[in-house]
């Protein structure tokens, strides 16, 4: 099994925070930001960096960096499946595009695809090939964009969520604020620095850290502990909003393995063409769609009390199963009289749980998707 090539390949190039090629802070990063460095003008320690350096024009936007990495992508994708590229001329109803309505994923795409055909296409001296990628309005995409097209999940899950508010309020009780207070009594900040903010000094860490290489900014203000308990209560909002903490989240991802499951029937029964479906979308997205596969799922929900050895130990979370530039690859294997599908995350063979392999029988895999084939995603969503 494990010498035989896929023949029909069913390709996720997944980009945004964490899982995206790298890209500038959101909105709402940036305007904390600006918070943090009005806080911090006066702090001597700061007086080289407190200044934000993300511009509210670049909100969203791939980085240098995020722009190359989907190309790489693309050329690891032509490389590792080499005997199935071989031959392959690009023809739009063979190899299919996909991008949520965003600047960031269309760019991705255009990038990956550059990295896939580069050499292989009629344009100028580089022989590049253009290529056809479709979208739709995001509150319309319940495949790719379900945490915008879902109305229930809006109202209910990403607002109005009395368990999150709970255990947020909570772990910055318990957690937040001792640092908070440690920062402020180290630094001389008055008034004493937000609890709330301390996340997001995380944050400006981690992007400093991307854009820049640098660590002697804002990640000098935490100790390597407080860096892990700032970035847990990223964890813990993620958790009830995007993945397990919310039993929304163990179905909203059913629109996309629909399509994904009748696309495969379409090719093993001779009604399609399409041999490649290649989908860029976000790392929310690939969580959503994990939860409903009910991958990675820890044995103890994310909540504020767990001690610090517990948060350690936690193996699954946004941060550590998805990063910025993740590829999620479903093979579709076809021998003899049977159908087998292998999942693959940044080439890493996953277990999909209820299967005898990670080479999982195709029936199989439709059978531990139950009713999620052919959900009725306006329904569920439907608010109220």
């Amino acid at each position: 099994m494990g010498s035989l090539g896929p023949n029909l390949i069913v390709l996720w190039e997944l980009r945004n925070l964490i899982t995206k090629g790298s890209r500038y802070p959101t909105p709402e990063n940036i305007l904390q930001f600006e918070i943090l460095e009005n806080i911090f003008a006066n702090v001597s320690v700061a007086k080289e960096w407190y200044k934000n350096p993300f511009p509210l024009s670049k909100n969203f936007q791939l980085t240098k960096r995020g722009q190359i990495e989907p190309y790489f992508d693309g050329l690891q994708s032509r490389k590792r499946y080499r005997k199935f590229w071989d031959g392959i001329k690009y023809d739009p109803e063979v190899i299919r595009f996909q991008s949520t309505q965003t600047s960031r994923t269309g760019m991705s795409t255009m990038s990956f695809s550059e990295g896939l055909f580069n050499g292989y296409g009629p344009l100028d001296t580089c022989k590049s090939q253009p290529i056809y990628y479709r979208n739709v309005p995001l509150e319309q995409d319940a495949e790719l964009s379900m945490f915008t097209a879902c109305r229930r999940w809006n109202e209910t899950v990403d607002s109005n969520n009395a368990l999150l508010d709970e255990q947020a309020y909570a772990y910055g009780n318990k957690t937040l604020a001792p640092i908070a207070k440690r920062i402020s009594e180290e630094y001389n900040i008055s008034p004493p620095l937000d609890a709330r903010l301390v996340p997001h000094i995380f944050n400006n860490c981690q992007f400093w850290l991307t854009v820049y290489n640098r660590t002697d900014a804002w990640c000098s203000l935490l100790s390597p502990k407080e860096l892990r308990l700032s970035l847990y209560a990223w964890e813990i909002n993620f958790y009830y909003r995007f993945s397990y903490g919310s039993p929304l989240n163990t179905r909203i991802g059913c629109r996309y393995v629909t399509q994904l499951v009748n696309g495969v029937e379409d090719y093993l029964n001779g009604n399609s063409t399409v041999i490649a479906d290649i989908r860029n979308a976000h790392g929310l997205t690939i969580v959503m769609v994990f939860t409903t596969i009910v991958l990675f799922k820890n044995p103890y929900p994310l909540t504020a009390n767990l001690t610090f050895e517990q948060i350690q130990n936690i193996e699954y979370t946004e941060f550590r199963v998805v990063h910025w530039s993740s590829t999620v690859y479903f093979e579709i294997y076809e021998c003899s009289d049977h159908v087998y599908i292998r999942l693959l995350l940044d080439f890493k063979p996953m277990f999909i749980p209820g299967c005898d392999s990670e080479y999982c029988e195709w029936n199989k895999f439709k059978e531990i998707l139950g009713d999620k084939i052919g959900c009725d995603f306006e329904k569920m969503c439907a608010y109220p």
